[in-house]
């Protein structure tokens, strides 16, 4: 397939082009940097062309035999979440630079977080690796408090006073599973009498899933005001609840001991890496049961300090971006494609963009076929886009289920998954908010080609 766009799979990786400026640089500000460098005890770490061996075609995804994807799904883990802003990618080989004592690093970076996250008097910042990690290492700190003979038991709780943590009924997930990682039982409820009657003095917290706020019958204010009450702990797991920013601080100013945040979402900084925010003593504790310290449940939790300076830059770039200037940004690429489609009959519908849900705000484009004039459904769109080459658009199996294992018991046809919403045959949709420049007009040109391509009706 041949693509009038300029886009390539070279291109695919442009974005960790543009840190390379340095190496096009005058040779006397060079010169400068590697004094400056130099006195400041810096070795530089210059970013240099790859010339044999992985890397050296500047196509390491053809290399390994592997197609990349133009992320038109969202931050889903399953195809890597985001990507990261060349600024970002600049801080991760700035971080490289030196060795540190990790703890040291982590506390720091907490004081950044507070000031970035505007947290309320008393908390601070902890980057983990991811927001999964976060949960074991919050709980673990819980558990333990800052008793030596327990950080090193974790999951065994035998003779631990407190292992029950509530949950409402309709906030199970597959991310409970972290929490359940600790050794708690998880105690389900689902009124706000059951909730306060499951209290018992082997409760140790309460755990609540944000982006399921709406499905639970006690809200996030009420449980905090119970957990209060019986002085026992509560969680927060508002992973891909920002954008808006502004919930990094209204959040923790709601009385949570502990938020978590991902940080390899919207906030687009390394994929393994997340917020965690709350009381300092409470962060601390996490703290203690994560790597580096050795013999904690948390030493698989690694944060490398690459990742925690990227993840500040990413933070800092996130809380200080214009975010009207990032929708138009969205409605610009949105109207690239538009103008490519509306001669094979193809009309935009109006954007649908709620700034205030739970999770996952971003605005969501569609575009109606008439199937009058093609021959094509909305199914069979998006299956073609997903089977570009030589980079995919998009992709048919991108859930969050993943790898699944056998299941020797299951039925031998288990009944079709059910969709969460009827579609609309003629309509195809998508976002725009992990495009990278360029790849708007990239699906553009590869939506020509299957519109043109296809039969008349």
């Amino acid at each position: 397939m041949s693509l009038k766009s300029r886009w390539n799979r070279r291109s695919f990786l442009g974005t960790m082009g543009a840190a390379t400026g340095s190496l096009l640089a005058p040779k006397g500000a060079q010169a400068e940097k590697k004094q400056k460098d130099e006195k400041h005890g810096v070795d530089g770490h210059a970013i240099v062309p790859i010339t044999k061996g992985l890397g050296s075609t500047g196509d390491v995804y053809a290399e390994l035999g592997v197609k990349p994807l133009v992320n038109i799904v969202g931050t889903v883990t399953v195809i890597g979440g985001s990507v990261m802003k060349p600024e970002v990618m600049e801080l991760m080989r700035q971080g490289n630079q030196h060795f540190v004592m990790i703890n040291d690093l982590e506390v720091a970076a907490g004081r950044y977080i507070e000031k970035l996250c505007k947290t309320p008097a008393g908390y601070t910042g902890l980057v983990t690796g991811g927001v999964a990690a976060a949960i074991v290492v919050a709980y673990a700190g819980m558990l333990t408090e800052d008793l030596e003979p327990r950080l090193s038991k974790v999951p065994d709780l035998t003779g631990f006073p407190k292992n029950e943590v509530i949950i409402q009924k309709a906030h199970r997930n597959p991310f409970d599973h972290q929490v359940r990682q600790t050794g708690v039982s998880l105690v389900e409820v689902e009124t706000k009498d059951q909730m306060i009657n499951a209290i018992n003095p082997k409760t140790l917290a309460m755990h609540y899933i944000n982006i399921q706020s709406n499905m639970g019958k006690v809200s996030g204010p009420e449980m905090i005001e119970i957990a209060k009450k019986a002085g026992i702990y509560t969680f927060n797991d508002a992973s891909a609840d920002v954008p808006p920013k502004e919930r990094l601080w209204e959040y923790p100013a709601q009385g949570w001991d502990f938020v978590a945040f991902s940080g390899g979402k919207d906030i687009c900084g390394p994929q393994s890496t997340g917020v965690l925010i709350g009381k300092e003593q409470l962060i601390r504790w996490a703290q203690m049961n994560m790597s580096p310290q050795e013999d904690r449940i948390g030493r698989a939790c690694k944060v490398g300090k690459e990742q925690i300076f990227a993840l500040l830059k990413a933070l800092e770039m996130f809380v200080d971006q214009d975010y009207d200037a990032v929708v138009k940004s969205y409605d610009d690429r949105a109207a690239v494609i538009t103008k490519a489609v509306e001669k094979f009959g193809v009309t935009a519908l109006p954007r649908q963009f709620n700034p205030n849900a739970l999770g996952n705000v971003t605005p969501h484009y569609s575009w109606k076929i008439d199937q009058t004039k093609v021959n094509l459904t909305a199914q069979d769109v998006m299956k073609q886009l997903a089977e570009t080459k030589p980079v995919g658009i998009g992709s048919m199996n991108a859930d969050s289920m993943g790898m699944r294992g056998r299941n020797p018991d299951a039925p031998a046809h288990p009944p079709e998954r059910r969709r969460r919403f009827q579609q609309d045959p003629a309509t195809f949709g998508f976002a725009m908010w992990q495009l990278k420049d360029g790849e708007d007009k990239y699906i553009a040109d590869r939506l020509v080609e299957i519109f043109s391509a296809a039969k008349k009706a």
